[in-house]
């Protein structure tokens, strides 16, 4: 899926003249009348053609084209550079560990050496995504994406500020690319170290690390200084200490860096640890026991946080919605409990850490319990929470199915041709029949191959009052190797849907899983009722478009779905 995230900004970025060419990298781009995904379609371009730049802004190239000058996103575009024919490129630095340098410039061509993140080369050519480098006596082919200095990084400049970031789930990436790998999220609150920047992109300390984050969600404060270069490791380390959120269920921790350790305890998805140590992509953390132990880096997602706790509204209340719910000493599933709530009971709210609210108990002291089973009420009485109905399975709930893309909007288009848009439609419709024969109430966002905003979508969401909205896509990404099902919800109280329709997806998809994530889209950002977004497979791996493509898997998509929606709406 290519066509879905809709960053809003306050005002339109100032454009500025630009000269050169682009050259388009993938099969089919749409060519926009404005500089944003929200504008409408001008004309399409195809893999390899060359269009003359006119200008830019932000992340975007106007350019000319026969239908009339038009935009196109840089991400999907490389931009020819001149070069002098008796000399390499540029120089560059590999910024991802492992990376496999290949005889021509594919992934199926063989791989002839592998690269650690900080290995200096020298790009000596260039094909489309694809540079030719130099690395001692090696030369050979890697994607562009992986190689800092081979194109949005030159001209950076340096700075030294402390920034804010101002929205959720923001992804902090590997190089100023939005191809680039993602390293791990940051939130709404959260203070950066700024250290330079490029055109779209600041450059922060990842803890450790040097990362990436788009400038349009980071803010400066007007009366803060510039640091000085050479400032104390305590001030540098004051924007806060890495945290690692568990991404599946029941993780073993081990005695040591390696799957042949001795299990030393477990961990569960949503629980946040301090990531004390790093060593070949594996974490050591901290148990609530006291013993510490390592974990696989593969299965946690990063972030950073600046204060153990959040000071919330002193007059913002969570009402216990479950009998016997556990209030524990400390914000995690393992922490000792201090208190079973009866649902309806109501707690002053003191303070917030991560998904954890910090509530004051009828005798004075503290505990913590998990956003996902309370709701929030405002000072003004306002439930923020959405109402949840999760008794009579599902006879009588409101499910809206939202096929994705649509009409001129195709999504992404597979390996072999197939267009997302088409593959959205059956899948919904085959989920709609299962549902309606269950007694659900079932609304389709779209019933032919028509265009449907994302604005829309939501607003049938909130005009039907869903009991659940439920986005359906397909995956592309530029390497052909990737394959699986993800599913993505935005708000806390979006997860335990998202989790449960993944399960029920996981356990019948012959698809490998991606697991339950965060995801900043539109339909679930902006949706107040309980929305979650499924990425069913990739179009782009081949042997994945042929077999989403079939009946069988069309229906067991839907059955899996189905049975998820029933277990939630199950007692």
């Amino acid at each position: 899926m290519v066509l879905l995230m809709l960053p809003v900004q306050p005002f339109m970025d100032q454009a500025h003249a630009e000269t050169g060419k682009v050259t388009i990298s993938v099969s089919t781009l749409n060519v926009r009348t404005g500089p944003g995904l929200s504008f409408a379609v001008l004309t399409k371009v195809h893999r390899g053609e060359e269009y003359k730049i006119v200008e830019t802004q932000k992340d975007w190239y106007k350019v000319e084209t026969s239908s009339g000058d038009g935009w196109v996103a840089d991400w999907l575009v490389t931009v020819e550079e001149s070069v002098s024919s008796d000399s390499p490129l540029h120089e560059g630095q590999v910024n991802t560990d492992g990376l496999r340098v290949r005889k021509g410039p594919s992934t199926s061509d063989v791989v002839v050496t592998v690269l650690q993140n900080g290995d200096t080369v020298t790009v000596t050519e260039e094909d489309g995504d694809w540079l030719q480098i130099e690395s001692g006596s090696t030369t050979g082919w890697v994607h562009r994406e992986y190689i800092t200095g081979s194109k949005s990084s030159q001209g950076k400049q340096s700075l030294h500020k402390q920034g804010i970031i101002t929205d959720d789930a923001l992804n902090v990436r590997s190089s100023p690319s939005l191809q680039s790998s993602v390293l791990g999220v940051l939130n709404k609150g959260d203070e950066v170290e700024v250290t330079g920047s490029v055109s779209g992109w600041y450059e922060i300390m990842f803890g450790d690390e040097i990362a990436w984050v788009s400038d349009s969600y980071v803010e400066f404060s007007t009366g803060s200084l510039q640091r000085e270069t050479n400032r104390s490791e305590e001030e540098s380390s004051s924007t806060g200490e890495m945290i690692g959120i568990i991404s599946v269920h029941g993780l073993n921790v081990r005695d040591e860096t390696s799957l042949n350790g001795r299990i030393v305890g477990k961990v569960s998805k949503g629980e946040k640890y301090t990531l004390l140590k790093e060593k070949n992509n594996w974490y050591q953390i901290k148990l609530s026991n006291g013993e510490k132990g390592w974990i696989a880096g593969w299965y946690v997602q990063k972030t950073v946080t600046a204060a153990a706790h959040e000071k919330n509204s002193p007059n913002e209340n969570v009402t216990i919605l479950y009998n016997g719910t556990n209030i524990r000493s400390e914000a995690n599933t393992q922490a000792s409990v201090v208190k079973r709530a009866a649902s309806g009971e109501t707690y002053q709210v003191m303070s917030k850490d991560g998904d954890w609210y910090e509530v004051e108990l009828a005798d004075g002291s503290a505990g913590f319990v998990a956003g996902w089973v309370v709701s929030v009420r405002s000072a003004a009485g306002e439930n923020t929470t959405p109402s949840r109905k999760k008794t009579g399975g599902l006879e009588d709930k409101v499910i809206v199915i939202d096929p994705g893309h649509g009409g001129r909007d195709s999504g992404t288009t597979g390996a072999s041709g197939t267009l997302e848009k088409l593959l959205t439609m059956k899948t919904g419709e085959l989920l709609a029949e299962k549902l309606k024969s269950a007694g659900a109430k079932v609304k389709l966002t779209r019933k032919t191959d028509e265009y449907l905003s994302l604005p829309s979508r939501v607003s049938l969401s909130h005009y039907n009052q869903a009991d659940a909205f439920i986005s359906i896509h397909f995956d592309s990404i530029m390497d052909s190797s990737i394959t699986g099902h993800t599913t993505y919800y935005y708000q806390n109280q979006q997860k335990e849907l998202a989790e449960e329709i993944h399960g029920s997806l996981s356990d019948r998809l012959p698809t490998s899983d991606r697991g339950v994530r965060i995801g900043d889209y539109h339909v679930i950002r902006e949706n107040n009722r309980l929305a979650v977004l499924l990425e069913l497979g990739f179009l782009s791996n081949p042997s994945e478009e042929a077999n989403v493509n079939t009946q069988y898997f069309q229906d067991l998509a839907a059955t899996a779905i189905y049975h998820g929606l029933s277990d939630y709406f199950s007692e």
